[in-house]
């Protein structure tokens, strides 16, 4: 009872679970197509495609015409929770835990969009083999396939062991952290995305919000659209700026939407 207790407190807080159906979406909201060149031609690899946050990813990219290549441990499940429309999609099935698996899945990769969860508080699905041990295994996979760019999914509040999503969930944020640091010293150019709790919203019905520093208190009650999450996720492959940056990102009514891409201009890159 106290596991399903915490399973459920882990739905609620914060974007550690990407399991379930979603609505697909439509075209990148506001964007011209400025700067597409870098990543048209390339393939990317979505790993937790099959997951609620990579769905997205995987409407944005098939939206663009992009090539890509959609990770997920059962192909079959994965058509089940998103449909017959999903079949013409390249999938990998590949698990995570896995490095042999990872390894290949990776070959002919360019570029990765990392939206993999965790679906357990403890167990071999806990953060400690996903969240860590997965993210350790595509980073070195990445790194000896000479990936171009590795953009990260994590979650705000990582930083801080007293975050109540630590307290509740056995210490799956400071995995989560442990991700982001083997990345940063893997000498991979990257981009690691802090988003608040996550819900099925539309992109472009409010602004966006960039942050850096992991300031997640005042964020705490904050959410994200996942289709606006996807949106910046596949941005921040097409800009030089975001490159080995770290940012939380949160929907904000008071800011104008599309607006936030200036602010890629403006992001800090991390001092490693």
């Amino acid at each position: 009872m106290i596991v399903r207790r915490g399973f459920l407190l882990i739905a609620c807080l914060v974007p550690l679970l990407l399991f379930a159906c979603s609505t697909p979406s439509g075209v990148l909201a506001g964007e011209d197509g400025a700067g597409a060149s870098s990543v048209q031609g390339k393939t990317v690899l979505v790993a937790g495609a099959s997951g609620r946050a990579g769905r997205y990813v995987v409407d944005h990219l098939m939206a663009e015409g992009l090539r890509f290549r959609a990770m997920t441990r059962s192909r079959s499940e994965a058509l089940k929770r998103h449909g017959a429309d999903y079949a013409s999609v390249d999938w990998v099935e590949c698990d995570v835990r896995d490095p042999a698996q990872v390894a290949a899945a990776m070959r002919g990769v360019d570029l990765v969009i990392s939206v993999i969860g965790a679906n357990q508080v403890t167990g071999d699905n806990s953060a400690e083999f996903v969240d860590y041990g997965g993210v350790r295994h595509l980073v070195d996979a990445a790194v000896a396939g000479k990936v171009e760019q590795f953009v990260l999914l994590t979650a705000i509040g990582v930083t801080d062991p007293a975050h109540p999503f630590n307290k509740a969930t056995k210490g799956a944020l400071g995995w989560r952290f442990k991700g982001e640091e083997y990345l940063r010293a893997s000498g991979l150019p990257y981009t690691i995305v802090r988003p608040a709790g996550l819900v099925n919203e539309p992109a472009g019905q409010k602004g966006l919000r960039l942050e850096q520093g992991d300031v997640w208190r005042p964020l705490l009650r904050s959410t994200l659209s996942r289709d606006d999450l996807a949106v910046v996720l596949v941005e921040a492959l097409r800009q030089p700026a975001a490159r080995n940056t770290t940012f939380e990102l949160v929907n904000d009514a008071s800011q104008p939407p599309g607006a936030w891409r200036e602010r890629f201009a403006t992001l800090k890159p991390d001092s490693n």
